[in-house]
């Protein structure tokens, strides 16, 4: 068992050695890759077989875990962090700039622009593999239909319903708002949110009891 997952999980994140080592609560180190072949050898005793979908799971969960320490830019283009590394380290290489250079800053933001003319992530040629796998999963209705049964659902609806009224708002994970610090919170992400944020957005739409309606 890991000692304390959130700490384990930010200092993944931040080791650039990629040596990747988690402290566990019998006070020995575990490689983070060695608990996610634990894990997938878990996952696949337990899920494996039983349908399509999670057999394509499983399989890429094991290409991706196989490739990241032999032939990561075999990723290219499906993991993230691996593909904005590739790229700033080519800008930088090529630009010869120090990485506190403010230019890096601003392409690291426009790697996650989700304009297809703008985003850098859109100009990167993915591997092979990856870019099969994109094009197979890839779907152009889920930009505009969210999943039907996660707090996603509500998110959709309170911005779909700000955007039609012209109201600024705030949307985060876990949380909508617009315009006040008032705000609902979505904290089960399997919950869709959608009564609450019905009432939550006709709320909105009241004119305050001062202010006769339109």
């Amino acid at each position: 068992t890991l000692l304390d997952a959130v700490q384990a999980t930010r200092h993944v994140s931040r080791d650039t050695t990629q040596r990747w080592l988690v402290d566990l609560e019998n006070g020995r180190t575990i490689a983070a890759l060695d608990v996610q072949w634990r894990l997938h050898a878990l996952a696949t005793k337990h899920l494996g077989g039983i349908e399509e979908e999670t057999d394509w799971l499983l399989e890429s969960w094991r290409y991706t875990l196989d490739a990241l320490p032999h032939k990561p830019e075999a990723l290219l283009g499906g993991v993230d962090w691996i593909s904005k590394k590739w790229l700033l380290d080519a800008f930088r290489e090529s630009e010869n700039l120090s990485w506190n250079d403010p230019w890096l800053q601003s392409l690291d933001l426009e790697y996650h622009n989700i304009d297809p003319e703008r985003g850098l992530f859109f100009q990167l040629q993915p591997a092979k593999r990856i870019g099969e796998w994109n094009h197979l999963v890839r779907q152009k209705d889920v930009t505009r239909t969210p999943p039907v049964d996660t707090r996603a659902a509500g998110r959709a609806l309170a911005v779909a319903a700000f955007r039609k009224a012209n109201r600024p708002y705030v949307i985060n994970w876990d949380s909508i708002a617009c315009e006040s610090h008032d705000c609902l919170v979505m904290g089960d992400p399997f919950q869709t949110y959608l009564e609450e944020t019905d009432r939550f957005v006709r709320q909105k739409h009241e004119p305050p009891a001062n202010e006769p309606p339109l």
